[in-house]
């Protein structure tokens, strides 16, 4: 049995939400018998169960097995990190050069300290007239001469010194940052074929790896159009990998599908219930944990977005389009095909790609809830129309080509309904108000009743009639002996649920106004100390 080095570039990878399938291919000749074929440097996130092997030729070949095991080689495999460590050893390299050019000055730096000690000797040499002091002058200014040579030559080799460390940390965190994914150690898979005869065999491996995924990313903008509005909704895939093999040249396919959740059913346990016994706390706990039992008011606020209504364009070029992948349903889930090659470095870095492009009709009305906040938002609802579900994940929100937030899209399958808040309409205003706190004075038995009254003036300051609803609250009692009743609302609500939410749905014509009033009373006895009563 012959071995049989294959070399193989990866052809197509479907990516998933927490992983990928590779499928890679790479011809051979082949001659009549049995063969071992090798596909080396896989990476070693491959699952190696997943492994598969096919094959087509212009012989006939047969398949008798695939089989992967670990390869450890001299020098890192990944094209990458062998040059980053080739570059570091050249750097390392001088840098060794640098020392021993320092060392070397160090030493004449001392040899030059050593002839300013012997400057007795010089004295006495001269006192006796074997030196002048012409002799010496030309002495002195020799060692100033080389002492500031030496001191010149130093400054310089620390400096380079120094750039060169510089250089050095950046390669070594650049290799730190990929040679996790990319050890000296590799998959090698081993493919035995039987030939019948000699020809060109193409073998083709598909395997599964951990470290890769794709998340959806959308733009939704809400579009003046001559005959109304339209959302429109751009569907992109941030695609992530660091499996260390680089995807070059790469036929991408993006799916739904999420095979984490089809490896087992969950488990359902036993639900108990039981009494509630109270912990006992020790004395150091005591005052914290009363302190932290009082009841403390919480004011809500809503986050007003500024929006503003789209502008209309002057006549422009024609846009560019946009390439957009080909949807493929297989009824579990969908694919979305990549046009054109795409190249993904094992790197970690996002990968933004176009999925698809499509309008939704939205169904436009606006919603106030005055108690917190006079601003009245914008809400779209629309149905997916488009022939794929909305996976969940972050979305920019536009009014035209103004940008007014981010929210977060939650899955919703085709035919589904999204709803949006598309910012806040500044021309209806909304004013709700107390115009009534009374404590009603005949009643002589030991209750006290008080009496609430509150206004809520609307106002469209748009040239089109709108839909608006208003939602509001009366208080919602927590003790039998506290009494809550609704005794006048105009006009009625739409919903009024059990915990005393009222819920308003208004046509307002263009410029119209409209107040909308209510009150409630509180009966309690006088005994009978009550919060949360507020205004």
């Amino acid at each position: 049995m012959t071995e049989i080095i294959v070399e193989t570039t990866i052809s197509k990878v479907t990516v998933y939400p927490d992983r990928a399938q590779i499928t890679c291919r790479g011809t051979c000749a082949i001659t009549s018998g049995i063969h071992q074929l090798l596909i080396e440097e896989l990476p070693l996130v491959l699952a190696p169960e997943s492994v598969r092997a096919s094959g087509e030729g212009s012989v006939r070949v047969r398949l008798l097995g695939v089989d992967v095991t670990r390869r450890h080689y001299e020098e890192t495999p990944a094209e990458q990190v062998r040059q980053l460590e080739l570059d570091i050893e050249r750097l390392e390299d001088e840098k060794r050069v640098l020392e021993d050019e320092k060392a070397g000055w160090l030493a004449h730096a001392k040899y030059l300290n050593g002839l300013r000690e012997a400057t007795t000797e010089f004295a006495k040499g001269l006192s006796r007239g074997r030196t002048s002091i012409e002799d010496q002058t030309q002495l002195t200014q020799f060692l100033q001469a080389q002492d500031s040579d030496m001191r010149a030559a130093v400054r310089k080799l620390e400096i380079a010194q120094r750039e060169l460390n510089r250089r050095l940390q950046k390669l070594r965190r650049e290799l730190k940052d990929v040679s996790a994914a990319r050890p000296r150690q590799r998959y090698q898979a081993m493919i035995e074929v039987e030939a019948m005869g000699e020809g060109d065999f193409q073998a083709e491996l598909t395997y599964l790896v951990r470290n890769a995924g794709w998340q959806p990313l959308y733009d939704v903008r809400l579009v003046d159009e001559g005959n109304g509005r339209s959302l429109e909704v751009g569907y992109m895939a941030q695609v992530k990998q660091n499996t260390g093999q680089d995807w070059q040249g790469i036929n991408l396919v993006v799916s739904t599908a999420r095979p984490a959740l089809n490896q087992r059913l969950p488990e359902l346990k036993p639900w108990y219930v039981d009494v509630y016994t109270p912990p006992k706390l020790k004395p150091r706990r005591m005052e914290k944990a009363v302190r932290a039992a009082m009841p403390q008011a919480a004011a809500a606020t809503f986050a007003a977005t500024a929006g503003a209504m789209p502008v209309a364009e002057a006549e422009a070029p024609a846009p560019a389009e946009v390439a957009v992948a080909a949807v493929q349903d297989s009824g579990t889930a969908v694919s979305f095909a990549v046009s054109g090659k795409v190249d993904i470095p094992s790197d970690g870095s996002p990968h933004k790609t176009t999925l698809n492009q499509f309008s939704l009709e939205p169904d436009l009305d606006y919603l106030a809830v005055p108690k917190h906040t006079d601003a009245i938002y914008r809400r779209a609802t629309a149905k997916n129309s488009s022939s794929s579900p909305l996976m969940p994940g972050p979305a920019n929100l536009f009014v035209g080509d103004e940008f007014i937030g981010q929210t977060r899209l939650d899955y919703t399958p085709s035919g589904g309904e999204i709803e949006l808040l598309l910012g806040v309409e500044e021309r209806i205003t909304i004013e709700r108000e107390l115009v009534k706190r009374d404590v009603d004075k005949r009643l002589l038995r030991d209750n006290r009743q008080l009496r609430y009254g509150y206004e809520i003036a609307l106002e469209n300051l748009l040239e089109t009639a709108v839909k608006l609803e208003i939602h509001d609250h009366i208080p919602v009692p927590r003790h039998e002996q506290i009494k809550v009743k609704l005794e006048q609302v105009r006009p009625d609500p739409a919903e009024k649920s059990e915990l005393n939410m009222l819920e308003w749905r208004l046509q307002l014509a263009a410029g119209a106004k409209q107040t909308i009033g209510y009150e409630f009373s509180v009966e309690h006895p006088r005994s009978l100390r009550v919060i949360g009563l507020l205004d």
